[in-house]
């Protein structure tokens, strides 16, 4: 499992392979002086108005996006589920119905509407998004573009935000770094996607980008560090599982994959001790679709590679809404060769990504839905007024 193909929430839980998971933790607002989100009331049989619309897509992701979001009071276990009962789904037929572990009909999106105090005092109502819809799966672009304009049109929100997880862009980008940037690049590949008009594109939002004032009391106090999750121990095991697996190209005379050959500077416990918040205004983003894990840092390096994000700078951009993403390593740069300079086949590294998503994706997730809490609740002012021109694009 990872983030490409954690998209189907009626398939199994994603579960830490360890003896015993660990939950997330019930997060004290109170150490850095804010309160929990407010649960806010939905109308029936519309979408409600909000200030922000903040959209994930994984079954991860959307968990932590929950508990952080809405159950904030008590602990999260990855395996957890009862808590979707309280989601709402909207389908194609604009149709809005209780979330159901098997619909007669697909929603495109589930969502839920909370309040976020700002340090000014001024409650930022934040539409919180589960999308169905995937770059990189049927529908295609088509549906996730779909979706967005209806969230667009209908909740009259002046922002909208990703959070999610990503692969790291550069060597230094840590386990469950959590990264933001106001500019993203689309690269599509699949047959399906073939007529986008904007394939190669760059987008920037150059109307506002979000709020640096509590990342760093964020990140000191209530991000979760990783190296309780991605230890020597769990180290082992994850190591044990890629060399058991039955799809890689490992013969009869190859020597299992060690600690030296796997454990580069993004994966060593050593660095994931505290939780790691990353500003990257104007550093493009990459988005494909189709899974991609770096094994060097590029030529012309993107702050982080993901599958959908550029779709909504192009949509948001159609509609003069200003945007921004907000999101965590859950795939650091994989290496390329073993310590004694063998190759490692895309195959066994994208089989030992998988084994890392699996494991921490999960916690991960915590971390980028934590930043985007700081960057809500962060705003001094209320809604700004937006420009005529929210942002502009560059052919590459």
């Amino acid at each position: 499992m990872n983030r490409f193909d954690d998209i189907d929430i009626r398939s199994p839980q994603l579960l830490a392979t360890t003896t015993h998971s660990l939950p997330l933790p019930v997060i004290d607002w109170h150490t850095i002086s804010h309160e929990a989100p407010v649960p806010l009331s939905i109308e029936d049989g519309k979408l409600p108005h909000a200030d922000f619309i903040l959209m994930t897509w994984t079954s991860a992701e959307w968990s932590a996006l929950d508990h952080v979001m809405l159950n904030s009071a008590k602990p999260r276990y990855p395996e957890d589920i009862d808590w979707r009962n309280n989601w709402h789904s909207y389908t194609d037929s604009q149709e809005i119905t209780p979330y159901c572990e098997n619909p007669e009909i697909d929603p495109l999106f589930y969502f839920q509407l909370v309040g976020i105090g700002s340090t000014n005092g001024h409650q930022q109502r934040v539409l919180l998004v589960k999308s169905q819809v995937h770059l990189a799966h049927p529908p295609w672009i088509s549906g996730l573009e779909a979706a967005i304009d209806i969230l667009l049109k209908n909740v009259g929100a002046k922002y909208i935000l990703s959070t999610g997880t990503a692969g790291g862009g550069a060597i230094t980008d840590m386990l469950g770094a959590a990264i933001v940037t106001n500019k993203a690049h689309i690269l599509l590949a699949k047959p399906e996607n073939e007529d986008c008009g904007y394939n190669h594109q760059t987008f920037t939002c150059n109307s506002w980008f979000p709020s640096e004032s509590l990342y760093q009391a964020t990140q000191n106090a209530l991000m979760f560090s990783m190296d309780k999750v991605w230890n020597d121990s769990t180290i082992n095991e994850a190591i044990n599982e890629l060399n058991q697996s039955s799809q890689n190209d490992q013969t009869a005379e190859t020597k299992p994959y060690t600690y030296d050959d796997l454990i580069n500077a993004p994966l060593n416990p050593e660095n994931l001790q505290q939780a790691q918040i990353k500003v990257c205004k104007d550093q493009a983003l990459l988005t494909t679709d189709f899974y991609f894990i770096e094994g060097k840092e590029p030529s012309k390096p993107y702050c982080f590679l993901e599958m959908d994000d550029a779709v909504i700078a192009h949509q948001a951009e159609q509609a003069g809404i200003s945007y921004a993403f907000i999101r965590n390593v859950s795939d650091p740069i994989v290496v390329t060769h073993t310590a004694s300079g063998l190759p490692i086949s895309d195959v066994v590294r994208g089989n030992w990504s998988g084994i890392i998503y699996k494991r921490c994706g999960f916690y991960s997730s915590f971390n980028s839905v934590m930043m985007s809490w700081a960057a809500i609740a962060g705003e001094q002012t209320n809604i700004l007024k937006q420009p005529e021109n929210a942002g502009f694009s560059e052919v590459y």
